[in-house]
């Protein structure tokens, strides 16, 4: 079995390892596109160490390198291009994306940081087929988590990860087994991959609730927390909600 494999960070990895140990794909018959940031730095000190070929270059450009592997499959796991169409071809259409929320809800980017702000209860993981459309394929496999009061983008992040990979396996024996997914539906939402009001509001423009939620949506260290603008234009930057508590007099009523 071969595999194209496209990722990023820990859910590559975590992913990846699932892929290897559970299914018949072994080094060499897997080609990865990645990024080279430090950030990505674990996942492609694995890719070296395994002899994993892997390239740093968009994997949209790399066609004719696709066409001779001849790959069964695709993934897309937190991969941060949009994969085109003649790629997808390569595979018959057999590319799987990873997406952590409850598609059609929240297409796009930084669904977690949106459901945090929209103050949802849930969320979760989506593994769908990739089609011409941004997050708009069939869905194979669905699994759903309670947002808890003291979840931030942060938290979120790294559960979301641990459900695709809890289940990755599963997934990826549906696509094997001929599993062709089911239509998306309910009512759709997408979101860009820019930060929420530019990562900075004002105190005068928002109640206690929902500057608790924007301070739970900004935090993902080693990133810049929620950053507040006082009436004199000085920017406050708060990490913990409970620092909220000295700034509710600059606040909305509620």
């Amino acid at each position: 079995m071969k595999v194209v494999y496209c990722g990023y960070g820990r859910a590559a990895l975590e992913c990846l390892y699932q892929l290897m140990c559970n299914f018949d794909v072994k080094a060499s018959n897997l080609i990865v596109f990645t990024y080279d940031l430090e950030s990505n730095k674990e996942f492609i000190k694995i890719l070296t160490d395994n002899n994993i070929r892997f390239s740093f270059d968009n994997v949209n450009t790399a066609y004719r390198e696709i066409k001779l592997f001849q790959p069964q499959y695709l993934f897309s796991v937190y991969y941060k291009s949009i994969i085109i169409k003649n790629i997808l071809d390569i595979v018959d259409q057999k590319a799987i994306n990873l997406h952590p929320s409850l598609l059609p809800k929240y297409r796009g980017a930084k669904s977690s940081v949106w459901a945090l702000l929209n103050n949802e209860r849930k969320t979760g993981v989506s593994f769908h087929y990739m089609d011409n459309c941004i997050d708009e394929g069939k869905v194979i496999l669905q699994c759903k988590m309670n947002i808890l009061d003291e979840d931030t983008a942060y938290s979120l992040y790294h559960k979301l990860i641990s459900l695709f990979v809890v289940n990755f396996r599963y997934a990826f024996e549906l696509v094997i087994s001929g599993y062709k997914g089911i239509a998306q539906d309910g009512e759709s939402s997408y979101y860009s991959r820019e930060l929420p009001f530019n990562g900075k509001i004002k105190f005068s423009e928002v109640n206690y609730k929902t500057a608790v939620q924007f301070v739970k949506a900004m935090y993902f260290p080693a990133y810049k927390g929620a950053l507040f603008q006082m009436n004199n234009g000085q920017l406050v930057e708060i990490n913990r909600t409970d620092d909220l508590k000295k700034y509710i007099k600059f606040m909305i009523l509620s």
